[in-house]
């Protein structure tokens, strides 16, 4: 078995549903893996634990290389073990939220006034812990991201002109380079992988479309939220191509940055959910919907009107959601009953 310790600077804010996103989903990956340790967030810097068999932490670590909400990640420590410092995986933020305490590998380690652990110092792992929860802004990690924001910021714009240009399935880091005006080495000294240079052209790209449009949730409500963002997305079809296909990716768990994609999707959904209840908060929809369903339905709509115009130039993605959004919200004033076009009648055997 192998412990491995690494520490990294976030490259941005990450929130505490994300953050509970990413619990969940990394600690359901890590029980299957038979991974066990701890990933501590403190304002910008993390450090990471990953316990286990050698070739599943290397395999653990090289995902957590190519995550693009990481970066400066450093190895502080990489060593044989004969036995496990943690008995599971786990997470320690502080949220704002108290509620969040509760979530299932949730860990107190910032509690004020946390009483000593005298496990901590049994383990090189665990003393490394200890120094990161007493001292979280010391310089473990080099603070100097914002040094690389500009060369960065010109990789991920060439990246997003190659998509345009020839889509996702002929996406290459040369193309890239030569379009930032750069060597494919100073690409990878940036991002670890093709993989993290696409995951990040995702971020950033999605992110310029949808971060304008946020407001109309709260001002007009979460349907017109949507429609504005159907409506920008129509307007970048080499855009609606990447998600879709960054969406398939995450589809198979075992795939380079599913987790990624899929905590990315878990976010959106949140979203949009935490949306719809202020809309019933706020009269804009009925008391008779539930937030977590409408925002299951809506997204089934969304997302497959978008796949639709993919496979079907002829559709109309705002017109359709606008018409299917329309007899929806008619339906979540009424109370729910079972259709009745289930109970067919069963044909008797012979």
């Amino acid at each position: 078995m192998r412990s491995l310790v690494y520490t990294s600077t976030q490259t941005r804010l990450i929130t505490d549903s994300e953050l509970a996103q990413i619990l969940a989903v990394g600690r359901e990956k890590n029980t299957r893996l038979g991974v066990t340790g701890m990933l501590a967030h403190r304002d910008d810097n993390c450090i990471g634990i990953i316990e286990g068999d050698d070739d599943v932490v290397a395999e653990r670590f090289d995902q957590v290389r190519a995550d693009p909400r990481h970066t400066n990640v450093r190895v502080l420590l990489n060593e044989p073990i004969r036995h496990r410092s943690f008995p599971d995986w786990s997470m320690a933020f502080q949220p704002l939220d108290p509620l969040l305490h509760d979530v299932p590998g949730f860990s107190g380690l910032f509690t004020a006034n946390r009483p000593n652990d005298s496990t901590f110092g049994a383990s090189r792992a665990r003393a490394l812990l200890d120094w990161f929860r007493k001292h979280p802004l010391a310089p473990l990690t080099n603070q100097d991201a914002a040094d690389e924001e500009i060369p960065r910021t010109r990789i991920l714009n060439a990246a997003i002109t190659a998509v345009h240009a020839g889509g996702a399935s002929r996406f290459t880091l040369e193309d890239v380079a030569e379009r930032a005006g750069m060597t494919v080495p100073e690409v990878l000294g940036l991002f670890p992988s093709q993989h993290a240079v696409l995951a990040a052209t995702v971020m950033r790209w999605t992110r310029a479309v949808s971060a304008p449009l946020l407001p109309l949730a709260a001002e007009k409500g979460t349907i017109a939220f949507l429609h504005a963002l159907l409506a920008a997305h129509a307007e970048e079809p080499a855009l609606m191509r990447l998600i879709a296909s960054t969406l398939a990716t995450s589809t198979d768990p075992s795939t380079d940055g599913a987790d990624y994609y899929r905590s990315a999707y878990l976010q959106f959904r949140e979203t949009v959910r935490t949306a719809l209840a202020e809309d019933v908060r706020a009269g804009r929809e009925p008391a008779t919907m539930d937030p977590i369903r409408g925002a299951q339905q809506l997204l089934a709509l969304y997302d497959g009107i978008r796949l639709q115009a993919l496979l079907t130039p002829d559709t109309d993605v705002v017109d359709a959601f606008d018409r299917a959004a329309s007899r929806m919200r008619r339906g979540w004033t009424e109370h729910y009953e079972r259709p009745a076009y289930w109970d067919l009648p069963t044909i008797p055997s012979a």
